[in-house]
């Protein structure tokens, strides 16, 4: 009898292995909505990466917030007027308006076209980074008058493209410019 104890205890241990231990550690034998032993140490592991990859993601934040805080003040500024980060409809226009200004020429019809950038064609969501904003005005002009005032809307700091141009003369010597252009900013 003492030798049959510790034989019979063995091949229940044997048995309770290879009937439930090793299945569950499998996953073989998991009811529906429990995990396995196995299926939690991947998911663990993917945690841990995903753990990791925010440390270094903090890093590189921190490095770019470090690279930005080396820019001058100054120039900060003029890269927000160039692309800045959300649209201010009425600085634009004022700003149209100055550049026009230098020039002795008054915008006539501004106008704001806020869905300037949609595509027919497209369909989906927009994934693009970026916005346009369309404006037109018009403005009458001598032909080099309104050359200066290009010339001085291209090296302006806001990025803009022309869309739409048009020219209507008449007896007085001043022409009517219709301008459409865009601008754009990030999202």
């Amino acid at each position: 009898m003492n030798i049959i104890t510790p034989i019979i205890l063995i091949i229940i241990s044997i048995g309770t292995f290879f009937m439930y231990t090793d299945p569950v550690y499998r996953g073989d034998a998991v009811s529906y909505g429990a995990a396995s032993i196995k299926n939690l140490q991947t998911e663990d592991e993917q945690y841990q990466k995903a753990l990791n990859n925010t440390g270094a993601i903090k890093d590189k934040k921190q490095a770019l917030e470090t690279k930005k805080d080396s820019f001058s003040s100054d120039n900060l500024e003029r890269l927000n007027k160039l692309l800045p980060d959300n649209i201010d409809n009425i600085k634009l226009i004022i700003d149209m308006t100055n550049i026009a200004n230098q020039h002795n020429l008054t915008l006539k019809g501004a106008r704001l076209d806020t869905n300037a950038k949609i595509d027919p064609n497209k369909l989906g969501a927009d994934t693009s980074k970026y916005g346009t904003v369309g404006i037109s005005f018009s403005v009458s002009a001598t032909y080099e008058k309104f050359q200066d005032f290009l010339a001085d809307l291209e090296k302006s700091l806001r990025l803009v493209e022309i869309t739409d141009l048009s020219v209507s003369g008449n007896n007085t010597g001043l022409y009517d410019f219709s301008v459409g252009l865009k601008t754009y900013w990030l999202k």
